[in-house]
């Protein structure tokens, strides 16, 4: 499983889907390797609950679906413990949430739940939980960023620049 983030929202309306950007978290050991992300397209309501969650301040005073959700599973003793995106049959995506409560005799216990990667998202990021992505569906749906590679091409690219500027016709 890799570990994401949500990097942005997209939002549109109508029949134009919203689309949510999942990075990959940069790897400790390959910090130069270009990182991928996940582009899953959604509705604009659930983008909109999405980025409600992660900016807390669009709060209203009552809760939604969402909060209603969280707010139960904490009052039962039950953690939302990751999210994971499990699968592609493009264009759909799957999710599950994990699950984690203590059963009778103290020990704990994960639960998986189904769900749509809108919603696990939109729960995640109000529970604070984690956010994995199966290596098969990352390698299937994701694209590769070059944003580091790219700035390192540019740093050449202005060295090389450079470089011209010195030179003078009796250099050849």
């Amino acid at each position: 499983m890799i570990r994401v983030d949500i990097e942005t929202i997209i939002m549109a309306s109508g029949a134009v889907p919203s689309v949510i950007v999942l990075r990959e978290r940069a790897a400790g050991e390959a910090p130069q390797a270009p990182s991928r992300s996940l582009s899953i397209q959604t509705g604009s309501f659930e983008a909109a609950a999405i980025s409600r969650g992660i900016d807390q301040s669009q709060n209203n005073g009552r809760p939604i679906t969402h909060d209603l959700f969280v707010s139960t599973l904490h009052q039962l003793g039950v953690k939302l413990e990751r999210v994971e995106i499990n699968q592609v049959d493009a264009p759909v995506f799957f999710a599950r949430l994990v699950l984690v409560h203590a059963n009778a005799d103290n020990q704990q216990e994960e639960i998986t739940v189904d769900a749509r990667p809108s919603d696990a998202l939109a729960l995640a990021v109000r529970a604070n939980a984690p956010v994995y992505v199966e290596d098969d569906v990352m390698n299937r749906a994701g694209t590769l960023s070059f944003h580091k590679a790219q700035a390192a091409g540019e740093d050449e690219f202005k060295q090389f620049d450079q470089f011209v500027q010195t030179l003078s016709p009796d250099d050849f």
